[in-house]
């Protein structure tokens, strides 16, 4: 798709595109990023996104396109000599330094007067609760802390826009959490352009303003969480944010903006939501989140008997097979006993029409 608008640009991607040989890592991939976004790029490994915060930091020549920051070209900018700063995967702390000499390094690099390099220590480790650790090597940190001062070595000088390459990747699941939301409130406190790169759906639904999903090189949907999670562009975004069960449609027809179809794998009528720029007249497919599929045992809906149950405390997961021999999933919150299905019961499954979204090629 092209590029996405703001109200105002800040960073602004223009048909950027790097290939490696024969092989295109990115391809005129454009984007508009406003002033204090937390905007992620998320994709599955190989798909770009790197090559693509790469480019951005300028670790990477493009082989086409531009990137302008704040209304200026960068493109041809050093990294050293970009208004950004890169934090990367592995933290790449200084094991022989202190956690105060490693925040301070880049300052000491350009050679700050010690007033100003002392004063922008003691506000980012105050900000990040670093100052009981300044005394402490690396060595002497958990995970979490070495990852609190890698960003507080990236936000010390004060950049235009912090690059977050895959930041929580080594973190446990806990700690991945409680770090998440002490990003969204940094990044809220301070105001800055956060642009992250993750492969975690469940991150960037957590963290972001909007997200720019990937594959293959190209961007294929940019918009905020809910809306590519409600109302994805293509059945890769469906299938890739989340789960969804996704069934091929074998006619439509629409109908003041909705959409009336039946499908190939059971009986009935359906109505469904007609995206715009979607023709009922070419192959499309019809995706609703399990979340939203209901289940009962008895009355109209689609029949079917439960397969599996998959129980994960705060919901299950039920697996249908259906007559047709297809199989349909759903969620349903716990709320306590008596409101779950056994293995082997015979159930009817539906959903209200705005669950279902159609799909074009």
């Amino acid at each position: 798709m092209g590029a996405v608008k703001v109200q105002q640009s800040y960073l602004t991607v223009t048909s950027l595109s790097k290939s490696f040989g024969g092989f295109v890592a990115v391809n005129g991939v454009s984007l508009d990023i406003g002033k204090g976004e937390f905007f992620s790029l998320l994709g599955p490994s190989g798909c770009g996104k790197s090559t693509l915060l790469r480019m951005i930091a300028g670790f990477e020549s493009p082989t086409s396109g531009r990137v302008l920051l704040d209304q200026s070209d960068v493109t041809m900018l050093p990294a050293e000599k970009r208004p950004t700063n890169m934090m990367f995967q592995s933290y790449a702390l200084f094991p022989h330094l202190t956690v105060a000499k490693n925040i301070g390094f880049g300052l000491v690099q350009e050679r700050l007067p010690r007033s100003e390099i002392d004063s922008r220590l003691a506000d980012v480790t105050q900000k990040l609760q670093l100052k009981p650790l300044l005394d402490r090597k690396p060595s002497q940190l958990s995970g979490g802390q070495k990852q609190r001062v890698a960003l507080a070595r990236a936000l010390v000088k004060r950049p235009k826009v912090l690059l977050l390459d895959e930041p929580l990747g080594a973190l446990d699941k806990n700690l991945r959490s409680e770090t998440q939301d002490e990003l969204v409130r940094l990044q809220k406190e301070l105001g800055l352009t956060f642009v992250i790169v993750t492969h975690d759906q469940h991150e960037a639904m957590t963290v972001s303003s909007r997200i720019a999903i990937m594959e293959s090189g190209r961007v294929l949907q940019v918009g905020s969480p809910e809306t590519v999670y409600e109302a994805p562009v293509s059945r890769y975004v469906a299938k890739f944010l989340g789960e969804a069960n996704l069934f091929d449609v074998a006619s439509a027809r629409a109908e003041a903006g909705q959409a009336r179809l039946t499908l190939a794998c059971f009986d009935g009528q359906f109505g469904a939501r007609l995206p715009a720029g979607v023709s009922p007249d070419g192959p499309l497919w019809l995706s609703v989140r399990p979340e939203r599929v209901e289940l009962f045992r008895s009355g109209e809906g689609i029949p079917g008997v439960v397969e599996d149950i998959t129980y994960t405390g705060a919901q299950r997961r039920y697996r249908l097979r259906l007559a047709t021999n297809a199989t349909l999933d759903a969620l349903k919150v716990n709320v306590g006993s008596g409101d779950d299905f056994a293995v082997g019961d015979a159930v009817v499954a539906r959903w209200p029409d705005d669950a279902a979204h159609l799909l074009g090629e």
